[in-house]
C-alpha cells in the first residue's frame, strides 16, 4: 500500500493519513488517535474496509482538529491556532482534488468538544465552498 502521512515534528498532531489512488473516500473525524501507516487502529481499519466495500480505491482520514488523543476529552482545552491553520492547509489541498466524496464520521463525539471545534468546522465549511 502506498501511504500518505502528514504530521508535525513530534508526531503530536496528524494532519493526513491515507492511501494513494484515483478515487478516494475522504473521511472526517474529530481528532486523530494512534493510527499510522502500516499500524491502523480499529477506526482506520473500518475506514479502509468501508471505502473498499463501496468502490473506492483509496482513502484519506482528515480531522476537524489535528491534535492526537485517544479520547477527545484529553485534548487541550484551547485551540492552537498555528496547528489549526496548518490542518486547514492540508484539508484544502485534499479537497482541491475535486469531485470527492466526504464521509463525516464523528457521530456524537462532536458534542464533547463543540465549543472549541465549532470554529474549525465553520472555517472548514467556508473554505471548501471556495
Amino acid at each position: 500500500m502506498n501511504w500518505i502521512y502528514k504530521n508535525n515534528a513530534d508526531n503530536s498532531c496528524r494532519f493526513v493519513l491515507g492511501t494513494k489512488g484515483e478515487k478516494p473516500l475522504i473521511c472526517f473525524g474529530i481528532n486523530p488517535s494512534t493510527a499510522e501507516p502500516g499500524k491502523l487502529d480499529n477506526t482506520m481499519k473500518s475506514v479502509d474496509r468501508i471505502s473498499r466495500a463501496n468502490g473506492y480505491d483509496s482513502w484519506f482520514m482528515l480531522n476537524i482538529y489535528p491534535q492526537r488523543a485517544t479520547n477527545p476529552n484529553d485534548m487541550c482545552k484551547e485551540r492552537d491556532l498555528n496547528i489549526a491553520q496548518e490542518n486547514l492547509f492540508h484539508i484544502e489541498r485534499i479537497l482541491k482534488r475535486g469531485n470527492v466524496d466526504i464521509w463525516a464520521a464523528w457521530g456524537t463525539v462532536i458534542n464533547k468538544r463543540s465549543q472549541s471545534m465549532g470554529t474549525e468546522f465553520a472555517l472548514l465549511s467556508l473554505k471548501s465552498l471556495k
